[in-house]
């Protein structure tokens, strides 16, 4: 008898309950938006506190987070709901309307706490729920099977972990290139696109409750940048004699230009720093026989006091020089510069910075703009030698702290190489005089250029008691060692037909600092900047990073701050 055929059943449908792979895939989604949004949550606080006082504590608490929630999944269970991805979108919607008001008592809270109370409101809350539900779909995928039978919970808790920081870190980069590819893409828009990704992940119709957050967001949140929105944050402003011009975001941070339309000048900022500023030529300053706009820190003018130190080029006319300035800000130092016949180089990372410059603060187009890392275009103008510089003004300062970068030894000798034999420059450096990390990086200076140099405060120290004190210092060194560096006498014509510059374009004798001695550096742990211990004087800024903040809020109203 011949054995009975019998017709193979149909395969069963994979679906993502039964497909280990789809498990797998929306557990990697998932987790790498919550990553994704590690350095999102740090550019929509800078703002507010700061690039650094925003970053204290940041990646710490986000890793400890991580392998919690991945390597305790088990534990966490007992206080989670079922289904708790289902509840991401609502929170990642809601979190640009928790900041927006959380922002209003960034003064109440300051510095110190402000970024660790909105991101254990906002950021912390989403990557527990973010990682936990990664985590249980993992287990749910059953892969730990495949792998070391003791260890296989910990080789997928720690490579799951290595994917996050992975993510995050190339994350970090990549958001601030998107920032130049359209001027919709902003932190505040991004944040809603990844809370649009958290709900294509885990759709249901509890993602109907996040419809009323992110309406909030596009229509009434002065922090998400589009025409309404503007006129939203102008209309706060306006009422306090503000107004802003114009915003955007750019590879450096949020970049804007405002207007205080009671006093008369007009500012550049980014994020929680501001760049510079002018004076605007109201009638009143017409009436007072003033033409010209002049800048509202004189630390700007000082620096072109580089044309005045006394070298055996000196008889040179300045249109046979030659200048180069790193570091933009609203083009106060090369809008001298060009005005006096100098060709001028000016290397700017940013080249939202380099517009407004040009747009609202008259900077002339007559000379050459590089918009690329200094660091990188310094090593290579220095390795190639293609050409010298009489005048070198170095003057960069964003986010409330100096790019270390352009401070280490390595640097400044590679900008010395670009300056003539008998070539000047001007360094402005802000910080604390009684830290040791500014010690460490004005002695860096000097001995950079064989302490050819010598160093004048901006301003008198305050007279308050107990009162901190953060200066801009601009430090003037010469290439040649022949001798004391020592100004000439200005005259007319240095004035550029401006008040201002009959005040301060001359560094005065009674502002004068001295460096550190060699026997003062002794008791330092580190006596210069280099390449090799830029972690360790980056932790040391932290604390100027804060200072500054306060000083920020003194010079400019909490609201401006907080409205973005």
């Amino acid at each position: 008898m011949a054995n009975k055929e019998t017709t193979p059943s149909a395969p069963l449908a994979k679906t993502p309950e039964s497909d280990p792979f789809l498990y797998v895939l929306r557990a990697m989604c998932i987790l790498e938006l919550a990553a994704i949004y590690s350095p999102l949550s740090q550019l929509t606080l800078a703002p507010v506190y700061g690039s650094i006082p925003s970053s204290v504590y940041h990646h710490e608490i986000t890793s400890v987070i991580v392998l919690l929630a991945l390597t305790r999944s088990s534990l966490l269970s007992r206080f989670m709901p079922t289904k708790l991805e289902y509840y991401i979108p609502i929170l990642a919607s809601s979190i640009p309307l928790i900041q927006s008001y959380l922002y209003k008592y960034s003064t109440l809270l300051g510095a110190d706490f402000g970024p660790l109370v909105t991101e254990g409101l906002t950021y912390y809350p989403l990557l527990v729920m973010s990682t936990y539900s990664a985590a249980r779909l993992l287990l749910d995928a059953k892969i730990d099977q495949y792998l070391h039978a003791a260890m296989g919970s910990t080789i997928l808790g720690l490579s799951t972990y290595g994917f996050f920081v992975l993510v995050r870190s190339k994350s970090s980069f990549l958001i601030s290139q998107f920032f130049a590819l359209s001027a919709t893409l902003t932190r505040v828009s991004l944040q809603c696109v990844v809370a649009a990704l958290f709900t294509i992940l885990s759709p249901s119709k509890l993602s109907l409750l996040a419809i009323p957050a992110m309406i909030h967001t596009m229509w009434f949140n002065p922090h998400f940048v589009s025409p309404h929105t503007d006129a939203l944050a102008n209309s706060t402003l306006q009422a306090n004699q503000w107004n802003l011009l114009e915003r955007a975001e750019s590879n450096t941070g949020y970049i804007s230009v405002l207007e205080n339309l009671d006093a008369g000048y007009r500012v550049l900022r980014c994020d929680h720093s501001l760049l510079g500023g002018e004076w605007l030529v109201t009638n009143e300053r017409r009436s007072q026989g003033i033409s010209t706009s002049e800048p509202i820190y004189s630390v700007f003018e000082i620096l072109e006091a580089v044309r005045l130190v006394e070298t055996t080029d000196s008889t040179v006319p300045d249109n046979k020089k030659s200048a180069l300035v790193v570091g933009l800000g609203i083009g106060t130092a090369p809008k001298a510069l060009i005005a006096h016949g100098i060709d001028t180089t000016v290397v700017e990372l940013d080249p939202k910075i380099h517009e407004y410059a040009t747009k609202y603060f008259d900077l002339p187009t007559n000379h050459t703009a590089v918009l690329e890392d200094a660091v990188a275009w310094v090593q290579s103008a220095s390795t190639n030698a293609v050409k010298q510089y009489d005048y070198i003004i170095h003057d960069v300062f964003t986010g409330g702290a100096e790019p270390l970068p352009l401070f280490t030894d390595h640097f400044l000798g590679n900008l010395r190489s670009l300056l003539t034999p008998d070539g000047v420059v001007a360094v402005n450096y802000a910080g604390d005089l009684g830290d040791s990390s500014t010690k460490q990086v004005i002695n860096t200076i000097n001995l950079a250029f064989d302490r050819q140099c010598r160093m004048f405060r901006d301003s008198e120290p305050s007279s308050e008691t107990g009162a901190t004190d953060f200066l801009n210092m601009v430090i003037f060194c010469k290439n040649a060692a022949d001798g004391k560096l020592d100004f000439r006498a200005p005259v007319e014509a240095d004035y550029l037909g401006t008040v201002s510059r009959r005040h301060y374009l001359a560094p005065k004798k009674a502002l004068e600092l001295k460096f550190p001695t060699e026997e003062e550096m002794e008791g330092e742990n580190v006596r210069t900047l280099t390449v090799d211990n830029l972690s360790e004087f980056e932790k040391k800024q932290i604390e100027s990073a804060k200072r500054h903040w306060k000083i920020m809020r003194l010079v400019v109203p909490d609201f401006v701050w907080e409205l973005w």
